[in-house]
């Protein structure tokens, strides 16, 4: 099909004014990690996130995996990667340094220092022994507990909705913000993603300032599922 110049110049209503530009990026803040490594390798899966406006590093694809769907709980409140690092003596009296894959800080003021393995790879990797040595000598200031994550103590629907949260809590859209929070304020019970929605009269951005609820902990799921229009939520501290 042939287009006019007329319709070429038409503005497109799916993309809100202004237009992102590189002009107005603001650089992340730099990764918290206490230790760093570099990107090319041919043997693993090496990233960066932007998470909460910060570099999180992650040295395999199950590393981001993991961080991203831990980082999604709403128990969590913010991730550090590679951290934190620590030294423990073997049964021959030798000493070790050890960094863990992430420190996860929870709400409750508590610190969870997280290695990820494959599952198929943890019986031979020995880390669960590992732990049981650092369990231990590790100082409880430097953290409250130690977690061995595979990718088989999470569901699909967990990282699906955990690389949404992590995709659209980035746009900035804070009217959009607002209009859904008056709606969470005036719920009175439970109400799918789709109400929601149409109440806001946003469309597409509607749903994604719900996602945006949910990730900042104004909403919860009432089942754990993937986040989609058919999705039941209710208001963070309601029962139900």
């Amino acid at each position: 099909m042939t287009m006019t110049l007329k319709q070429y110049l038409k503005p497109n209503t799916a993309v809100r004014p202004p237009v992102p530009s590189p002009e107005w990026w603001t650089p992340t803040g730099r990764s918290r990690g206490k230790r760093h490594f570099k990107f090319a390798s041919k043997a693993s899966s090496r990233g960066v996130a932007i998470i909460d406006d910060t570099a999180v590093e992650s040295e395999a694809r199950a590393e981001r995996k993991g961080t991203l769907v831990l980082r999604a709980r709403p128990d969590t409140l913010r991730v550090v990667e590679q951290s934190p690092q620590v030294e423990y003596v073997d049964a021959n009296g030798v000493v070790h340094p050890h960094t863990f894959d992430l420190t996860v800080f929870r709400t409750d003021g508590k610190k969870i220092a997280v290695d990820f393995k494959p599952a198929a790879m943890v019986k031979r990797s020995g880390i669960r022994e590992l732990h049981a040595v650092l369990v231990r000598q590790i100082s409880p200031r430097t953290a409250d507990q130690l977690l061995v994550l595979t990718e088989r103590m999470y569901t699909r629907a967990d990282l699906y909705n955990a690389e949404l949260m992590h995709a659209i809590a980035r746009e900035d859209f804070p009217k959009d913000d607002e209009i859904v929070l008056k709606l969470i304020r005036r719920m009175k019970g439970p109400a799918s993603i789709a109400d929601l929605v149409s109440r806001s009269k946003l469309g597409g951005y509607g749903f994604n300032a719900t996602v945006r609820a949910i990730a900042a902990g104004h909403l919860r799921m009432t089942q754990r599922r993937l986040i989609d229009y058919s999705a039941v939520v209710i208001p963070a501290g309601t029962e139900g």
